[in-house]
C-alpha cells in the first residue's frame, strides 16, 4: 500500500473529504467540469456550507484553526479522488495570502469576500509575460493623472480569472508604493470599465479557469489599496512559500491517483497470458513510483511542519526547504504519471483513462508558484552558501 502517513495523521479531515468525494467527485462529474472549465456554483455552495469548507476559510470567519500539514492532506486527498486539479486549490492559495494580510489587520477583506461571494474567490493577478515569481519585473503600473488613480497593464495565467468578481493586482507604483520598493497591491473589481478578460485554454488544469486580464486606464478607488506597511516583499515571499506547499500537495494527490489506476490495471490486465503485474519491468516501474510518492510526502510534511511551527504570523519557513520541495515534488509527480501512462500502454494516451489528464495537470504544477529551473537556482544558492570561500561569497551564482 502507498505510504499513507499524511492521511493517517489527519484521519478526521480525510473522513470529511471522503464523504464529500463520494457524493460529488464522480468521474462523470469531473469530466463534465473539465469540459465546462469550471465547477457549478451549487457545488461551491455545498462545499463551503459543509465542514470541508472550514479547511479553506480563515479561522477568523468560521474556518478551522488548523495547520498546513492538515490542509495539505485535505488538498492531496481531494485531488486524488478527482484525478484532476480542483479550483479549491486556488481558494486555499488565496487563504494563504490572507493569512499574511491578518498580520496587517486586514481581516475585513476575508470576511467581505465570504459575505459577498460565499467563498474565498478572489484571484491573484501577479504573473505577467515576463514576470512570474520575480515581482521586480512587473510592468503593470499605477499612475496619478488629474487627481485620479489609474491602472494600466496586462496579467497572465490568473487562476479563477474567468469568474472571480475581484482580483488582487500587484503593480509597479512610484506614487503609493514608496514604502514597498515602488510596488503596491490593489483589490480591483473586475466589472470596472477598462478591464478585459480573456480565457486561457490551457492544456490541463481546466477547472482553474485561467485567464489573461488587461487593464486599460482603469480608475482605482484609494480604499482598494492593501496597506502593506512596508512589508509587501515579506508578504509575497511567505505567500509563495505557503502556496507552494498546497501546489505540491495537489501534485501528491495527482500522483497517487495515477499510481492507484496503474496498479489496479497491472493487477487485472493480462498480456500474452501473463498478468501485467508479474512482468519485471512493470514491477520496477511500480516500485520506483512508490519510492517517489514516499519522497514527495516527506518533503511536503517537512515544509508544512516548518510553516506550522513558525505560525501564520511568524518568520518564513526555510527557503531551502521550500525550494527543494517545489523543485522535486511536481517533477516527480509528472514522472509517476508518465510511468502510469506507460503501464496502460496506448490506452493511457487517450481520454479513456484518467492518467493522460493527470499527466497534463502534473506538468502544469512544475510551472506554478515558481518553475523547476527557478527552484533549482534558489536551492543551489542556499546549498552552496556553506561551501563558498569568503573571497567568492559576493559572486552571483
Amino acid at each position: 500500500m502507498i505510504a499513507m502517513g499524511i492521511y493517517e495523521e489527519n484521519a478526521h479531515a480525510i473522513e470529511v473529504v471522503d464523504a464529500f468525494a463520494k457524493k460529488y467527485l464522480t468521474e462523470e462529474n469531473v469530466r463534465q467540469w473539465i469540459k465546462s472549465r469550471g465547477v457549478p456554483k451549487s457545488i461551491y455552495q455545498d462545499f463551503y456550507a459543509s465542514e470541508l469548507g472550514s479547511y479553506v476559510k480563515p479561522a477568523n470567519i468560521g474556518g478551522k484553526s488548523c495547520g498546513f500539514v492538515e490542509r495539505a492532506a485535505v488538498i492531496a486527498r481531494l485531488t486524488e479522488h478527482a484525478g484532476a486539479t480542483l479550483p479549491f486549490l486556488s481558494d486555499m492559495v488565496s487563504m494563504a495570502l490572507m493569512s499574511t494580510m491578518r498580520e496587517l489587520s486586514q481581516e475585513e477583506i476575508a470576511h467581505d469576500f465570504m459575505v459577498r461571494n460565499g467563498r474565498v474567490s478572489f484571484s491573484q493577478a501577479f504573473t505577467e509575460a515576463n514576470a512570474g515569481t520575480d515581482a521586480s519585473a512587473v510592468k503593470t503600473t499605477v499612475s496619478l493623472e488629474d487627481g485620479g488613480i489609474y491602472l494600466d497593464g496586462r496579467k497572465s495565467f490568473v487562476s479563477n480569472g474567468q469568474f472571480a468578481p475581484e482580483t488582487l493586482v500587484l503593480a509597479s507604483d512610484p506614487m503609493f508604493g514608496g514604502a514597498d520598493g515602488g510596488f503596491s497591491l490593489w483589490l480591483v473589481p473586475l466589472s470596472r470599465p477598462g478591464i478585459a478578460t480573456y480565457p486561457l485554454n490551457a492544456v490541463g488544469q481546466e477547472m482553474l479557469s485561467a485567464a489573461a486580464i488587461e487593464f486599460h486606464h482603469v480608475r482605482l478607488a484609494p480604499e482598494w489599496q492593501i496597506q502593506t506597511e512596508g512589508r509587501l516583499d515579506s508578504m509575497l515571499k511567505r505567500q509563495y512559500e505557503l502556496g507552494r506547499i498546497l501546489v505540491c500537495a495537489s501534485s501528491l494527490g495527482l500522483a497517487r491517483a495515477a499510481f492507484n489506476d496503474a496498479a489496479k490495471h497491472a493487477a487485472t490486465h493480462m498480456v500474452k497470458g501473463r498478468l501485467l503485474a508479474s512482468i519485471p519491468q512493470v514491477q520496477e516501474k511500480l516500485t520506483n513510483m512508490e519510492i517517489k510518492l514516499r519522497s514527495m510526502q516527506a518533503l511536503i510534511v517537512d515544509a508544512a511542519n516548518a510553516a506550522d511551527q513558525n505560525g501564520e504570523a511568524g518568520e518564513s519557513l526555510s527557503h531551502l526547504d521550500s525550494a527543494l520541495m517545489k523543485y522535486y515534488v511536481p517533477k516527480a509527480a509528472t514522472e509517476v504519471a508518465d510511468d502510469a501512462m506507460q503501464i496502460f500502454g496506448a490506452m493511457g494516451y487517450t481520454d479513456e483513462t484518467r492518467v493522460s489528464r493527470i499527466w497534463r495537470d502534473c506538468r502544469g504544477n512544475q510551472l506554478a508558484q515558481g518553475s523547476d529551473d527557478i527552484m533549482a537556482h534558489v536551492a543551489a544558492k542556499f546549498i552552496m552558501a556553506e561551501f563558498m570561500q569568503p573571497e567568492c561569497e559576493a559572486e552571483e551564482l
